[in-house]
């Protein structure tokens, strides 16, 4: 009688231990919002980046995705950078396209026409303990610049509004 019960106490036993073990590790997905303070005319982008987390050092691939509500026309530019949030510099050397240039791309793009590309950039080796990761569309040249969309990635302690203000 005995050993039924130890058998049966095994058993719970690993019934219980099963269940309270995680069946799937969670992957924690980074999430692209759109960066605060612009106008409401000015859209965020989705964008997933593979892989992801990123590899400082490391090529990643992003797929930027989006719909706007102003025209993208030549010489319309495309920005993805990793930016220092104390400093409010750019962490390397950020990539900077033409959006009419992009292979597959057709402009002028309508306004509420959905845009999508795919690009490729290495992530720096070195980060701050605060950056963001930044990517936006715009129009124009500096100081005569109008944002057309954009969204960030905010790691380290860090709040929104520390997302830089390239636009004003």
């Amino acid at each position: 009688m005995n050993r039924i019960f130890i058998l049966a106490f095994v058993l719970f036993a690993m019934l219980f231990a099963v269940n309270a073990a995680p069946l799937e590790l969670v992957k924690r997905e980074t999430k692209f919002s759109p960066c605060p303070g612009l106008p409401p005319d000015v859209v965020g982008l989705d964008v997933k980046m593979t892989p992801d987390p990123f590899v400082p050092g490391q090529e990643e691939t992003f797929d930027i995705k989006g719909t706007l509500k102003k025209d993208v026309v030549a010489g319309d530019l495309l920005g993805l950078g990793f930016i220092d949030l104390v400093a409010q510099a750019p962490i390397g050397i950020p990539l900077v396209v033409d959006i009419c240039t992009i292979p597959g791309v057709t402009c002028p793009i309508k306004a509420g026409t959905a845009f999508s590309t795919t690009q490729k950039y290495t992530a720096p080796k070195d980060l701050p303990q605060s950056y963001v990761i930044l990517v936006a569309m715009q129009h124009g040249t500096p100081p005569n610049v109008e944002a057309l969309a954009c969204s960030a990635a905010i790691f380290g302690p860090s709040d929104s509004s520390a997302v830089p203000d390239f636009w004003s």
